[in-house]
């Protein structure tokens, strides 16, 4: 055979088939881990934004009050509002009523002027039976140490001077530095020795009729003889006319005196 030989058509037919490339196997891509879900966003505290906002009006408050203090005066501690709570209202207490003036006062027995007593002008408010009281230059128990003195069932006035040694009282109750009005009106009164203007007005006045009716207009209330500007015993009915210059008037066993 020779060395070229022809080659047949199978042979060209095997030949003209395309040949088949060689098996590649796919590559495979890296395993992704598989993503996580994204964290849900926290919530913004609120407790914590009212703790903020109540501290900031502490500070407000405390400023204010500093300033509307001159900036000198402690401020008012204030107490931190719970949230939902409802203030609370402080109660107005109701004012203070002022206690009544003390007056000096004293009862039955024989003082010492300056050193018991005081000297100045004296009244017992309420009548009492059988009231004997003297003013002393001394203490011997003569006649002649009585300055003055009265025999009285009625509310009575004195005025002790500082010169006055002692002051002698009977059955007369408490003395007082209180003058204040006694009488319920100032135009009808009954027995008693009384302040004009005080207990009662100047004017003429008529009582009724008595017997054994003793009164007295006076200028002041040493009880002395000098304190009388006018005076009257008189058993009926009578008239007198009490002037706006005139410091007392006294009345015993007379009744009810009315204005006119």
């Amino acid at each position: 055979m020779s060395p070229f030989q022809p080659s047949s058509d199978a042979d060209e037919q095997v030949n003209d088939q395309p040949q088949p490339y060689p098996y590649q196997q796919p590559v495979q891509q890296a395993e992704q881990p598989p993503m996580q879900p994204a964290p849900a966003p926290k919530k913004k505290s609120h407790k914590k934004l009212w703790i903020g906002l109540i501290a900031v009006v502490i500070v407000l408050v405390i400023i204010i009050s500093v300033i509307s203090h001159g900036g000198s005066a402690t401020p008012t501690p204030t107490t931190q509002a719970t949230q939902g709570s409802q203030p609370t209202t402080q109660p107005t207490l109701a004012p203070t009523a002022k206690p009544a003036p003390a007056f000096p006062q004293f009862g039955d027995g024989t003082y010492q002027v300056g050193k018991d007593i005081q000297s100045g002008t004296y009244r017992t408010r309420v009548g009492s039976p059988g009231c004997y009281y003297t003013r002393l230059s001394g203490f011997g128990g003569s006649v002649g140490e009585i300055i003055a003195n009265n025999l009285t069932d009625a509310p009575a006035i004195v005025t002790i001077a500082a010169t006055d040694k002692g002051f002698t009282s009977q059955n007369c109750g408490t003395w007082t530095k209180d003058v204040s009005q006694i009488t319920t009106s100032k135009t009808t009164f009954g027995d008693g020795m009384y302040i004009i203007g005080t207990d009662i007005t100047p004017g003429t006045y008529r009582n009724t009729a008595t017997q054994g009716c003793y009164y007295a207009r006076l200028s002041g209330f040493g009880n002395t003889t000098n304190d009388i500007i006018a005076n009257n015993n008189v058993d009926t009915a009578t008239i007198i006319t009490i002037a706006s210059t005139d410091k007392g008037f006294q009345s015993n066993g007379c009744g009810t005196w009315t204005k006119q």
